[in-house]
């Protein structure tokens, strides 16, 4: 491919004889590949930011790796959170006790999931302190029976800071009248917002040595949470501890815990940048007729430079150059689009929102109330070369159907 190749394709471009349909086509073909490289970059960046949001919200009360023991009752965790504080992969760790429960308040029952926490651990490990917005979480285990409830359960059950609730324990006493459940009254103390549904309505954590007396757990707990300083090493402790310690622990990290749910969005994401490019491979096929259109326009300037004794390769490496400028062309403005677009989603998302007159997002059913957005370098990669190399090869055709153009036959018919 030389200089001559170079110039040649580039006058053909810049040539004042082309007809205005040709000129369309190519433009179209430039348009269709930039909006299609756009759209695949709003989608992957809202994906991205949706995961992202996702994996931060779960592991913001999952923890990275969970330590227990079968019948998930742990004996002898201070020495084992000892020895796991000493590891430099580890951030913090905490004990914790878990069971179901249900709370009354009035006339309202609602059945919980319930944590008997350390909070001087927990902020170690979990961002709950960080999301008291009533309240103060640091009453549990320094006052009596104190219990802290999610937003969402405030809101259904009428409940402020103060309120006395009575807590309802599925585990049995037996007493001179018979069988009895294990009731207490415990006070709200605090409200916690996590922004997902999930924690906000059916979560409630009280201290932990309370939640051992109910649960008749001892000494023991339901396990030991883990917060490392870097999440994708889970995997690297969790073998650790598992070949290392004497114990047969049973170490589950977070990819575990939510492990389908993962999947699922890695696959969502996979196949929606399938689909996207879809909408490239259709736009790259304008390339196609657009060079089509050169070629037959072209022929009596292909003959004479075949003529002067250019070469069919030379001949075919004008038409590929052609196709590879408006590929590169409807690229970067592509890219240019698709990232403008994404730092401004906010103001679009609320725009569009304002005309509907309703929110895109129900926080009940998505876990976000907005539009995440998160760009990454590798996808842009990714797109930038998948369309490139789409736009190569839809030049192919139309440079063999150029390179054949026979010099004597087509002189003899202008």
């Amino acid at each position: 491919m030389n200089y001559t190749s170079f110039y040649i394709a580039y006058k053909f471009l810049r040539s004042k004889k082309s007809s205005r349909f040709t000129s369309i086509i190519s433009k179209s073909s430039i348009i269709g590949i930039s909006l299609g490289i756009a759209a695949i970059i709003v989608v992957m960046s809202i994906m991205n930011g949706f995961h992202s949001e996702m994996r931060n919200k779960i592991l913001s009360m999952v923890s990275h790796v969970i330590i227990t023991e079968n019948n998930y009752t742990l004996k002898n965790w201070d020495k084992l959170k000892f020895r796991i504080d000493k590891n430099n992969l580890v951030y913090g760790s905490a004990p914790y006790v878990e069971g179901q429960a249900m709370i009354s308040f009035e006339n309202n029952v609602h059945g919980i999931q319930l944590k008997g926490i350390v909070p001087e651990y927990e902020k170690k490990v979990t961002s709950l302190q960080e999301n008291i917005i009533e309240g103060d979480l640091n009453k549990i285990g320094n006052k009596p029976y104190q219990i802290s409830i999610g937003k969402d359960l405030a809101k259904k059950m009428n409940l402020s800071v103060g309120d006395k609730i009575t807590l309802v324990i599925p585990r049995a006493n037996s007493t001179i009248i018979g069988i009895v459940p294990r009731i207490k009254r415990f006070e709200v103390s605090s409200i916690f917002n996590f922004g997902m549904q999930q924690y906000d309505k059916n979560l409630v954590f009280i201290d932990i040595d309370e939640a051992k007396l109910l649960y008749g757990m001892k000494d023991n707990v339901s396990g030991l949470r883990l917060k490392l300083h870097d999440l994708f090493t889970s995997q690297r402790i969790s073998k650790d501890i598992r070949s290392n310690f004497e114990t047969n622990y049973i170490v589950i990290d977070w990819t575990m815990m939510n492990k389908n749910f993962f999947k699922a969005l890695q696959m969502e994401k996979t196949m929606l940048l399938l689909l996207m490019l879809l909408i490239v491979l259709v736009a790259t096929f304008n390339i196609i007729s657009s060079l089509f259109m050169v070629v037959s326009e072209k022929k009596s300037d292909i003959a004479i430079l075949k003529t002067i004794g250019m070469s069919s390769k030379n001949i075919m490496h004008i038409f590929v150059l052609q196709g590879t400028f408006l590929g590169i062309v409807g690229i970067l403005l592509g890219l240019t689009l698709g990232l403008i677009i994404t730092f401004n989603l906010d103001y679009i998302v609320k725009f569009i929102e304002y005309i509907l007159g309703h929110s895109l997002l129900d926080s009940d059913i998505y876990m976000i109330s907005s539009v995440p957005a998160k760009i990454e370098i590798l996808d842009l990669l990714y797109i930038s070369i998948v369309s490139f190399f789409l736009s190569i090869l839809a030049t192919i055709y139309p440079s063999i159907n150029a390179a054949k153009t026979m010099p004597a036959q087509t002189l003899k018919g202008s």
